[in-house]
């Protein structure tokens, strides 16, 4: 950068998004949007609080007061109307669009992807000397992009908006949904079938106990490179009549083997986002 160094301009950037977000977040409150569903994005929340070291709880309530990670996730949806209105291409944090068929993703234009975001917004909360608005900002978009990009669809493309323009019928009398919101609210409520939230998080840290050391290590691109596979494989790649370069018909029949394997692989899904944001935060904060 010229005249200033690249974490001036971090800290600069963070305050600027702080008050934006400020002012515009005082005009009411937002309509809420979909990815991971809120109950999946306060499972994964759940499941990091419970894997915060003591050093990071306390930095933790420092930075968000009363407010627990499962809330922090939820912020980027609630707030999504206002988010695009103070900070124009936010919508586009969630996801990025990487080709299922091949091919090359597409740029990342402005930053404005969820990869970027969240390298970006995870500088600035790791710079203590950033301003506290900043700061709890930057948190807030951590938490809800970590656990987006664990969902399959976030991480993968159809040219048809991460499985958004494809509608499917999850049993014979229901209505069509597109995909992408099967996987983000439908199959977490298979997976989690009306269980407490909190309780399911404490299932998920007691089946993965042994190997959180080894779910934790890598970084976000390669628990992208995850979500991309599952999303080729069974998201996009089990869809009855799919391959790559074939026109699927306007709406697909999901067969309830397809439903049932989905809320498996959310559940495993769930699990990791969670354990790595722990990870991530215990580094971090």
């Amino acid at each position: 950068m010229h005249g200033r160094s690249a974490s001036s301009g971090r800290r600069l950037r963070g305050a600027r998004v702080a008050v934006a977000l400020a002012a515009a977040l005082l005009l009411g409150r937002a309509a809420p949007a979909q990815a991971w569903g809120a109950e999946g994005h306060r499972i994964v929340g759940h499941v990091a609080e419970q894997l915060l070291d003591a050093r990071a709880r306390a930095a933790l309530r420092a930075l968000a007061g009363a407010q627990s990670l499962a809330d922090l996730g939820l912020w980027m949806d609630e707030e999504r109307d206002r988010l695009r209105a103070a900070l124009p291409g936010s919508e586009r944090w969630h996801f990025d669009n990487r080709p299922v068929c091949g091919g090359t993703a597409p740029a990342c234009a402005h930053g404005d992807c969820a990869s970027q975001a969240y390298a970006r917004e995870l500088a600035v909360l790791r710079n203590r000397a950033a301003p506290a608005a900043a700061r709890l900002t930057a948190l807030r978009i951590v938490v809800h992009v970590l656990a987006d990009v664990h969902q399959p669809l976030h991480a993968a493309d159809h040219d048809d908006r991460g499985g958004n323009g494809q509608l499917v019928n999850v049993g014979r009398r229901a209505r069509p949904k597109p995909l992408h919101r099967v996987w983000d609210v439908d199959f977490v409520k298979r997976a989690v079938r009306g269980q407490d939230e909190a309780r399911y998080a404490a299932q998920l840290v007691a089946e993965h106990r042994s190997r959180i050391g080894s779910l934790q290590s890598g970084e976000l691109r390669d628990w992208m490179d995850e979500s991309t596979a599952i999303a080729r494989d069974y998201a996009y790649g089990r869809l009855p009549g799919f391959a790559c370069g074939a026109q699927l018909p306007p709406v697909v029949q999901l067969p309830p083997r397809y439903a049932d394997g989905a809320a498996g692989i959310v559940r495993e899904r769930l699990a990791r986002a969670g354990i790595r944001l722990a990870g991530v935060l215990n580094a971090t904060l």
